[in-house]
């Protein structure tokens, strides 16, 4: 699904934006700055099973396609953004940071919230990218859907979770 196909499906962007980021569900598209409904997003994120490459008889997600898109999760939201292997750590924030990742500020944090993106941090693999780094150097694969983006306070030496974190369940 291209990213065009993407905002055509979001009614009111407006009134999208200023909703909460719910845990544990949603996805963004950087893009074109919308919602993805949660009826299209297996679409837009390619996790449909089929039995292209079944295993034992059961249907499985085939190999992605779409190579031009990467997926962070950022405070339970996945958000989706253009953006290559040979872009920087901080090109992505940029990106990032255009589309509206800043709706996963958390108003009762105990930070102070993303609010450009050199507050974001981003991570692959267990490891925090360095903002000058290409993504490659961290041997991203094109269209990868497995990367965080975090507000850089919350790595902070002696950062405290959020109030409404499991943390603390």
């Amino acid at each position: 699904m291209a990213s065009t196909e993407v905002a055509k499906v979001a009614e009111d962007k407006s009134s999208a934006a200023g909703a909460p980021v719910s845990l544990g569900k949603g996805a963004w598209d950087c893009d074109n700055n919308c919602e993805i409904p949660p009826d299209k997003e297996a679409e837009v994120f390619e996790e449909i099973a089929t039995m292209d490459f079944p295993y034992e008889g059961i249907p499985t997600i085939p190999p992605r396609k779409n190579m031009t898109h990467l997926a962070f999760f950022c405070n339970g939201c996945r958000y989706r953004v253009e953006a290559y292997p040979d872009w920087t750590a901080n090109q992505v924030a940029e990106a990032l940071w255009r589309g509206g990742i800043e709706r996963a500020n958390n108003p009762n944090g105990n930070t102070p919230g993303i609010r450009s993106a050199a507050d974001i941090a981003l991570i692959y693999a267990g490891q925090v990218m360095d903002p000058k780094k290409k993504l490659e150097e961290y041997n991203v694969p094109p269209g990868c859907k497995v990367m965080i983006a975090i507000e850089r306070a919350k790595l902070e030496p002696g950062a405290k979770p959020d109030p409404d974190s499991a943390y603390w369940n």
